[in-house]
């Protein structure tokens, strides 16, 4: 429960950020917000890593945490403003590189845990060798103005055209995120892997959520309307195996399916939001709305499973992932 609590401090902060941070941003400009962004990524982190406590670890989290939200409030505008009507792909490209670093964070983390190191050395210079990469390719880069009329109010939910794509992004995010956040921790309480290869084999969600994502103009290709169904049910399908299936090498595969499937499920409900309400608000309201969305599904998220697990074990728990997946398939069907 305590661990699933640290995720969900990222949820906290972009609740905070979609209902509040607007104001910031139409203070400060888009470019120094990114900039506050990654300095409280960078301090969450340290202090997440260096922390005797977990009060102290917690409140990493929590600054790290709104860090990231603020990031995440303020980049799907910015995307939009540059890529147009191309911003799914432009989504689903940029949103694979989180899982990138993901896959390095699992790799390392889990061959430090192997033998005998501790986590926190690694994760910390994992994080700053990224930041520095942050800095040196973004410095230079030029981002488009946005002009905004009138003030950010959360009475659009009110409408039709913004709370129902809206729902369907907390859907999407439910569905992937959740699965990735107890990843290690299932493969090892319910798979049986060591604590030094657990890591190492919950990096194969992060494997196959970058592979497709930066396939998704093929899968688009292929499966047209019906690619957000499809990958409900895909998602689904594999959550249903790390359950069901014997063997640690089974629940691997699910993992796999569970990130082959919602691979593409945020970027393009995120499209459809900006699509369905984009007629009516500007980049950075929009921003801020589809942050209050990942933000409810990321804090739910992870502490309903935690809490489900505490009822009835986390091996009956990630059921509600196909449960989920199912309600996507039908009420985002083409």
């Amino acid at each position: 429960m305590l661990a699933a609590l640290h995720g969900s401090m990222f949820g906290i902060g972009l609740l905070l950020w979609g209902t509040f941070g607007v104001r910031l941003v139409d203070r400060i400009g888009r470019r120094r917000a990114l900039a506050a962004s990654a300095l409280g990524m960078v301090a969450g982190v340290s202090l997440f890593c260096v922390g005797p406590s977990w009060p102290v670890t917690l409140g990493g989290a929590a600054i790290a945490g709104a860090a990231g939200a603020l990031l995440v409030m303020v980049m799907p505008g910015l995307i939009s403003d540059h890529h147009g009507e191309h911003r799914a792909v432009a989504f689903s490209a940029i949103n694979g590189a989180p899982a990138v670093a993901g896959i390095g964070f699992s790799l390392v983390v889990g061959a430090a845990l192997g033998v005998g190191w501790s986590w926190r050395p690694p994760y910390l210079l994992l994080t700053l060798v990224i930041a520095g990469a942050v800095v040196a390719v973004g410095a230079p880069v030029r981002l488009p103005v946005v002009q905004r009329e009138g003030r950010f109010s959360l009475a659009r939910f009110r409408e039709r055209e913004v709370l129902v794509p809206w729902l369907h992004i907390v859907n999407a995010v439910l569905v992937e995120f959740s699965v990735g956040v107890w990843a290690v921790t299932y493969l090892r309480e319910v798979g049986g892997a060591s604590s030094g290869a657990a890591p190492a084999m919950a990096a194969v969600f992060g494997v196959t959520m970058f592979l497709f994502r930066v396939q998704l103009p093929r899968v688009l290709q292929l499966l047209g309307a019906h690619t957000i169904t499809v990958a409900f049910v895909v998602a689904g399908a594999g959550a249903a195996l790390m359950c069901f299936g014997p063997g640690l090498g089974t629940k691997v595969l699910g993992l796999a399916l569970v990130g082959a499937g919602g691979s593409p499920l945020y970027p393009l409900t995120v499209d459809r939001f900006y699509l369905r309400a984009g007629r009516s608000l500007d980049s950075v309201s929009l921003g801020a709305y589809s942050a209050l969305a990942s933000g409810a599904a990321v804090t739910l998220g992870p502490l309903a499973l935690g809490v489900v697990a505490d009822t009835v074990e986390l091996r009956w728990a990630i059921l509600v992932v196909p449960l989920l997946a199912a309600i996507g398939a039908v009420t985002q069907r083409a």
